[in-house]
């Protein structure tokens, strides 16, 4: 009886609300890290194209005087492995796709965290683009990848909503469909990016002349060129705050600004204190080839990166003044692997064309010999 009795109270005894409570916060936090971990696995990994901030982050802190943000045209057009190869300046290009100006200016905060240029480079279409006409197409590549701070966080809640919005807060409703894709390399981290924020780009898009860059006819009405502008003035004021030099600059392109929107964006530009170099300006001086240097009528291609950041990299002490002491041994391989690669391009395009001519002499003699 007395064993039954005994038995009878332990069934009986109750859990005090304080077990309840930590056994409830005990799964709360492993539902957390779960999903954490699923998340981080299931994000694809970003490699190129911008917006490659696993790989930005595990660059040396403090360990560039330069860097370059804004749209594709930043991360296609400049190779930070040319520019310290003709200078000894290390830069580094944390763009991202189609980036308007208000994800620029949080691109360069969050990149303020764990770099301190003494110049920025602002490659300034972002001004031009009327993200309020789609928020999502504008947004999520830009914020999806970014790390978890306020950084990411504001612009999201500010300037996307509905599916995006969920998509960015809790990136397992965007990605939870790619269990099935999984690899070995979605387990795996990123290290250092061998071409510091530079996508390499193969292909040719032969032009034949120049042409006018189309800008959204709302951009104005939408109030997205407000925006833009205020965000060019936040960036001008933190980096002033910073002591660091703010250059806002166009790139070389066959498709161009019209020249009354490239007047206005100077004009506006200078009420603020700063000036706008358009490299178009030196198109000459550049050597770029239209039948061979573009990837489209925007964007070079890496015959034309190379070109133009060669070009660049003596004029850069116009606004950098160098102070880093930079990893000699890291920066002379970045550079042995862009120039690797490329030796590797242009020997496939002269393989190609010796073996198209002589397929062409082949069939050009047995035309011939068929004629007899």
């Amino acid at each position: 009886m007395k064993i039954l009795h005994t038995l009878t109270k332990k069934e009986n005894k109750t859990v005090s609300p304080r077990a309840e409570l930590i056994g409830l916060l005990c799964l709360l936090l492993a539902l957390g890290a779960f999903c954490v971990g699923a998340a981080r696995v299931l994000t694809p990994k970003r490699q190129n194209f911008g917006a490659t901030w696993e790989m930005f982050l595990n660059e040396p802190e403090n360990s560039v005087d330069a860097l370059f943000l804004g749209s594709s045209l930043a991360y296609c057009d400049i190779v930070p492995a040319v520019l310290y190869e003709e200078s000894g300046i290390p830069t580094y290009v944390m763009a991202g796709p189609e980036q308007p100006m208000p994800a620029t200016y949080y691109y360069l905060r969050e990149s303020l965290r764990t770099q301190s240029p003494g110049t920025v480079f602002i490659e300034c279409t972002g001004l031009a683009f009327n993200w309020k006409s789609d928020p999502a197409h504008f947004y999520n590549p830009n914020l999806t990848f970014m790390p978890w701070t306020e950084n990411r966080m504001i612009p999201a809640l500010s300037y996307t909503e509905g599916d995006t919005l969920t998509g960015l807060l809790f990136p397992l409703y965007a990605y939870h469909g790619r269990w099935a894709d999984l690899s070995l390399d979605d387990f795996k981290s990123l290290g250092s990016d061998p071409l510091a924020g530079y996508t390499y780009l193969e292909e040719i898009c032969p032009l034949d002349d120049f042409t006018q860059r189309g800008i959204s006819e709302t951009l104005e009405e939408s109030g997205a060129y407000a925006e833009n502008l205020e965000c060019a003035r936040k960036i001008i004021d933190l980096c002033g705050q910073r002591g660091i030099r703010t250059v806002f600059y166009i790139t070389p392109s066959v498709g161009r600004l019209a020249p009354h929107w490239k007047e206005r964006i100077a004009g506006d530009l200078a009420e603020m204190g700063v000036e706008l170099i358009d490299f178009n300006d030196r198109f000459d001086e550049l050597d770029l080839d239209m039948q061979t240097d573009f990837f489209d009528s925007f964007h070079l291609n890496c015959r034309g990166a190379e070109k133009f950041s060669r070009w660049l990299a003596p004029q850069l002490t116009q606004w950098v003044t160098p102070t880093v002491s930079a990893d000699d041994e890291l920066w002379r391989e970045r550079a042995a692997h862009f120039y690797g690669r490329l030796e590797e391009t242009l020997n496939s395009e002269t393989k190609y064309k010796d073996d198209s001519t002589a397929a062409k002499a082949t069939a050009n003699k047995e035309n011939e010999e068929g004629k007899k």
